[in-house]
């Protein structure tokens, strides 16, 4: 998988479990401040992530990631997709 293919992928990803157009999902909006993502839709987006990706995103990160662009790379990262 490419990095652009592994964006794209994340981007239709969450952009479902927020119920929201990909276009419309910018990715450096804050889940929580600009698109009302509340704990509950972070962890439905966190488990769509590992469960689509077959990674373990460890709890420790999951905290960090506020941002499509965040949650993407530490997908990379964990993948290792360069």
């Amino acid at each position: 998988m490419t990095p652009q293919e592994l964006e794209k992928r994340m981007k239709e990803l969450v952009a479902k479990v927020i119920n929201i157009s990909p276009d419309k999902l910018p990715g450096d909006a804050d889940f929580a401040r600009d698109l009302d993502v509340d704990s509950m839709k972070a962890i439905e987006i966190t488990g769509a992530i590992e469960k689509t990706f077959k990674i373990i995103v460890p709890e420790e990160q999951i905290r960090k990631i506020r941002t499509l662009n965040q949650a993407t790379t530490l997908a990379k990262q964990l993948l290792n997709i360069k």
